[in-house]
């Protein structure tokens, strides 16, 4: 007799299998059982939604954070804020491809770019259509761009739209305004009331905020901002996350959230309504 006695394993008892056979069966078994448990790991993983960063960051969260909390709980999914700390930022990560969020809300160029570029699909946007102004103070007035020609005009940094649409207003290099790039728009338009610069450029929508300000023109309209998800969300959770945004209007919070940042209401949308419009990114850095 043997002095030590050795116990097979329970598939082998079961089906007569070699012990060698049984041992792959198992692992083959646990490699299944942590496939799931890493699927259903990952099905919880929060998804990051980006706000370009036309606002102060501290402007941005109020607003939106409601919207991230309402998605969260129709899609019942975590979806958390991203905010980025200057427009510059904000373009590095986006121009590069990143991972570093799922879903994002953009003006028309750039959302055009993840489209066309990154295979983004574009699933709701606020309704209508928007236009930047070219703005001085009413105390200084301005009737036409070619009077701004040497003089500081502040603006967003590229590829913000104000920028790219400022571009267009002087298409001659030599024969530009000194640009004074503020991190957001509220920068921009305290930049003129305060004389620190002439004139600037910024959405439109704003610019009623502001009594101080007499707006010289207005540019062509554009798509109103859209949200646009990333290739790597699936797609039914990209349709729940479209039907979310369509209702968060119908909430007392979402329309309350709508009025305070006169933001129209929030409709289906999809990557051709966007078409060709980041045409105006030509000539930026990481185009």
């Amino acid at each position: 007799m043997p002095a030590f006695s050795t116990h097979r394993h329970p598939l082998t008892q079961a089906a007569g299998l070699p012990r060698r056979l049984a041992r792959a069966a198992t692992a083959a078994l646990a490699a299944i059982g942590l496939t799931l448990g890493s699927a259903a790991a990952q099905a919880q993983d929060a998804l990051e939604l980006a706000i370009a960063p036309f606002l102060p960051e501290n402007e941005l969260a109020e607003a939106y954070t409601p919207v991230a909390e309402h998605l969260s709980s129709e899609i019942g999914q975590p979806v958390e804020l991203k905010l980025y700390p200057s427009y510059l930022a904000f373009w590095e990560a986006t121009r590069s491809g990143s991972d570093d969020y799922d879903i994002v809300l953009d003006a028309a160029p750039v959302t055009d770019f993840r489209a066309q570029r990154q295979d983004w699909r574009v699933i709701a946007r606020f309704d209508g259509e928007v236009t930047q102004s070219l703005v001085t103070r009413e105390d200084d007035l301005v009737f036409s761009p070619t009077e701004l020609v040497n003089e500081p005009v502040a603006v967003q940094p590229s590829p913000s739209v104000s920028a790219l649409v400022l571009y267009q207003l002087f298409p001659n290099p030599v024969q530009q305004p000194r640009l004074i790039f503020r991190e957001t728009n509220r920068d921009v338009a305290e930049a003129v009331i305060n004389e620190e610069v002439r004139a600037a450029v910024m959405p439109t929508p704003l610019v009623g905020g502001y009594r101080e300000l007499y707006t010289v023109m207005t540019t062509e309209t554009l798509p109103f901002l859209a949200f646009s998800v990333s290739p790597g969300v699936a797609p039914r959770t990209a349709d729940a996350l479209q039907n979310a945004l369509i209702s968060f209007g119908d909430t007392e919070q979402g329309q309350q959230i709508l009025r305070s940042q006169n933001l129209t209401d929030i409709v289906r949308a999809n990557n051709r309504l966007y078409r060709d419009h980041s045409e105006l990114l030509q000539g930026t850095y990481g185009y």
